[in-house]
């Protein structure tokens, strides 16, 4: 894929502010739609009369067309549309799919539903990251955490109003209407304050083909630390509720106590790299924060384990901008190419974890999966300390 930057290296303080507020709100609102969704979980379980493993299905149907338009939007789209257009796009289909997710009355309704969820989230992750990457090629400054604290914000609020709706009894249908309809404002938003026309991708499309030996590492790398974030956002609340034995108004809290510490790690990123370096923050960080997710999985004391989903946020939370930055540095591939093949391997756990969980908790329990979460992490870690470059 061959792009062409027509003015690089030359924005304004304005659009500078304009294009990080779009690129925040691109990912704060698809994640505050997921983070309500899941949030509901035990209550969408209860309403189908379906176990996990039904759900893990539903979940890798949602994957399979997550990944499909992850690659369509990265290499097709953009280049035809550039980024703006196609984040729009999807922040309306997102929050439509999601309201049939918890309305429709039958589980094969929902795993139809799932297509339609799977193409907009698909369409919105590689893009609003990518959308990131141009905006610091532009204006020489760092703003990817402020995209991954974009998500932290929308779960921390979604999983909140999770909360609300089950502890004062609405209907969640009447939410995810009105979440609808705020759409269309959010993606209008979204298309007046994105980047100018003449800042976004212009060029072709590309062929797909395998990615650079440094890219399948750091691929393998948000691979795993997306699925240990999918095990967190589409698992912990039933893993409260069920096993934790939190009432199910409560069982949202992990996700909350998670989003926050990740909030906080990004607002200050730039200042905690200042502080501890790039390296210990993206390496050392993840190292202590996946042990001490471990050690309060073992106490199964639930307020240890709130401090640690808080503390496991915060320390993973600039894990996947470090992770971008290194591998656009270390690739000759341009930057759609590279991001789009990064987040195409990331999100591709959303198709095997799933499934690996819905099995693991039928068949022995959601708090193995937990185990199992912090170890693939805590080697994630340890590979990206080596793999890393300073610069």
């Amino acid at each position: 894929m061959i792009f062409q930057i027509e003015h690089a290296l030359n924005m304004d303080k304005k659009t500078f502010r304009k294009a990080t507020i779009a690129v925040v709100i691109c990912s704060s609102y698809p994640m505050l739609v997921v983070g309500c969704y899941f949030g509901l979980i035990p209550w969408n379980i209860e309403r189908l009369n379906i176990d996990e493993s039904d759900l893990g299905f539903a979940i890798l149907t949602f994957g399979i067309f997550f990944l499909i338009s992850n690659q369509i939007a990265g290499r097709i789209l953009v280049p035809k549309f550039g980024t703006k257009i196609v984040m729009t796009l999807a922040m309306t289909i997102i929050s439509f799919s999601t309201f049939l997710l918890v309305t429709l009355p039958e589980y094969y309704m929902l795993l139809l539903a799932s297509i339609p969820a799977g193409l907009g989230w698909g369409s919105s992750g590689p893009i609003g990251s990518i959308h990131a990457q141009l905006i610091e090629k532009h204006s020489g400054r760092i703003i990817a955490p402020y995209y991954v604290m974009g998500f932290n914000i929308g779960i921390f609020v979604g999983g909140g109003l999770a909360g609300l709706i089950l502890r004062n009894n609405i209907t969640p249908s009447t939410i995810f209407i009105a979440l609808s309809v705020f759409s269309i404002f959010v993606s209008i938003f979204i298309y007046k304050t994105g980047l100018p026309k003449h800042l976004d991708f212009k060029g072709e499309g590309e062929k797909f083909k395998l990615p650079e030996k440094n890219i399948l590492i750091f691929g393998f790398l948000l691979f795993a630390i997306f699925g240990s974030g999918g095990i967190i956002i589409d698992w912990s609340a039933l893993w409260f509720s069920k096993e934790l034995k939190t009432p199910l108004h409560l069982s949202s809290m992990g996700l909350m106590f998670f989003s926050s510490g990740g909030i906080f790690a990004n607002l200050f990123s730039n200042q905690l790299i200042n502080l501890f370096s790039e390296k210990v923050v993206g390496c050392y960080f993840v190292l202590i924060g996946s042990l001490l997710l471990f050690i309060s999985v073992i106490s199964f004391n639930i307020y240890f384990i709130l401090f640690a989903f808080s503390f496991y946020g915060f320390a993973t939370a600039n894990f996947v901008p470090i992770i971008i930055r290194q591998a656009v540095k270390q690739s000759s591939e341009s930057i759609p190419t590279t991001v789009t093949n990064l987040t195409t391997m990331g999100f591709s756990s959303l198709l095997i974890a799933p499934a690996i969980v819905g099995f693991v908790a039928e068949t022995f329990s959601l708090t193995l999966n937990m185990y199992a979460l912090c170890i693939v992490v805590f080697f994630s870690g340890s590979v990206f300390l080596i793999k890393f470059k300073t610069t």
